[in-house]
C-alpha cells in the first residue's frame, strides 16, 4: 500500500481549532508510535497553523505568502486545492538518550503545501494543541498518500486522451462504469524528471520535483492491472503525461 495511506481517512481543511484550555489529545502513556487519535490531532494542529497567529515561524524557506507561485490568497492548498497544506505523514519526534522517559506530548507532521510546491514540517504540541517549529524544504518528494493517489487517477480521467482507455479497461473486466477512484486498488511512487531524461516525452515531466509528480500502479479489484506505467501525473500543475520510459 502507499506509504501514509491511512492519513488520506484525515481532516485537511476546515477543522475547529483546538480550544488552547484543553488538551488537542489525550497522550498516551508511551513514548511509541502515536495513536490514531494522536495523529489526527496532530494533523489537525499542523493544517490549521497557517491560518492561527503565533504560529512558529519557517525556517528553511521563505513563507508562503511571499513565496506562493499560485493565486491562493496567500494561503496553504492540498492536492485537491482546498484550503491547509496536504498531510503526509505524522511520526513522534525523536528523543535524546538522555529525555525523561515520560510521555511525549510532541508529533512531528510532514505536509506538502501545492500552494508553494513546498514540504513542511512541524513540531506540534498535542497538550497545547500550538505548533513548535516549522520547517520548510524543496525538491523533497515523499512516497504519495492515498488521497494524493486518488486524486491523480481524477486528473488521468479527465484526461480527455487518457480517461476514456481508464474507463474501457475497467468496463471490460467489470462490466461496470468507472465513476470514482474509490473502486481502484493503487499504489503509487513520487515520480522526478531526472528519471526521464533521453527517453520521449523527457521534456513534459521535467518540473517533476519542483512539482508533486507521481507514478501510479492501478489494479481492479479481483482482477488485472491497469497498465498505467508511462503515465506521469503532475499533481501541482493537474496535468497527465506518457513517456517512453
Amino acid at each position: 500500500m502507499l506509504a501514509g495511506g491511512a492519513i488520506a481517512a484525515l481532516r485537511t481543511a476546515g477543522s475547529p481549532a483546538p480550544d488552547p484550555s484543553h488538551p488537542a489529545a489525550a497522550i498516551a502513556s508511551h513514548t511509541g508510535r502515536l495513536t490514531p487519535d494522536e495523529s489526527r490531532a496532530a494533523s489537525r494542529i499542523a493544517v490549521d497553523a497557517a491560518t492561527r497567529p503565533g504560529t512558529a515561524p519557517a525556517r528553511g524557506g521563505q513563507d508562503v505568502k511571499k513565496d506562493a507561485r499560485k493565486d491562493t490568497g496567500g494561503g496553504e492548498r492540498n492536492a485537491a486545492g482546498g484550503s491547509g497544506a496536504e498531510p503526509l505523514d505524522t511520526r513522534r519526534p525523536p528523543r535524546a538518550k538522555s529525555a525523561s522517559s515520560a510521555p511525549d506530548g510532541r508529533a512531528e507532521v510532514q505536509l506538502y503545501d501545492y500552494a508553494s510546491d513546498t514540504l513542511i514540517t512541524r513540531l506540534v504540541d498535542l497538550r497545547a494543541g500550538t505548533v513548535l517549529d516549522s520547517a520548510r524544504q524543496r525538491g523533497v518528494q515523499p512516497p504519495p498518500t492515498l488521497a494524493e493517489a486518488r486524486e491523480a487517477v481524477k486528473i488521468v480521467l479527465a484526461d480527455r486522451r487518457l480517461g476514456p482507455g481508464m474507463r474501457d479497461s475497467y468496463a471490460s473486466q467489470t462490466g461496470r462504469r468507472l465513476t470514482s477512484p474509490s473502486q481502484l486498488l493503487l499504489q503509487g511512487m513520487s515520480f522526478l524528471g531526472s528519471r526521464a531524461k533521453g527517453v520521449d516525452g523527457a521534456r513534459q515531466v521535467s518540473r517533476c520535483g519542483e512539482h508533486r509528480c507521481v507514478q501510479l500502479f492501478v489494479r481492479i479489484p479481483g482482477g488485472k492491472w491497469i497498465d498505467t506505467s508511462r503515465i506521469i501525473i503532475d499533481l501541482s500543475a493537474r496535468h497527465a503525461a506518457v513517456i517512453g520510459l
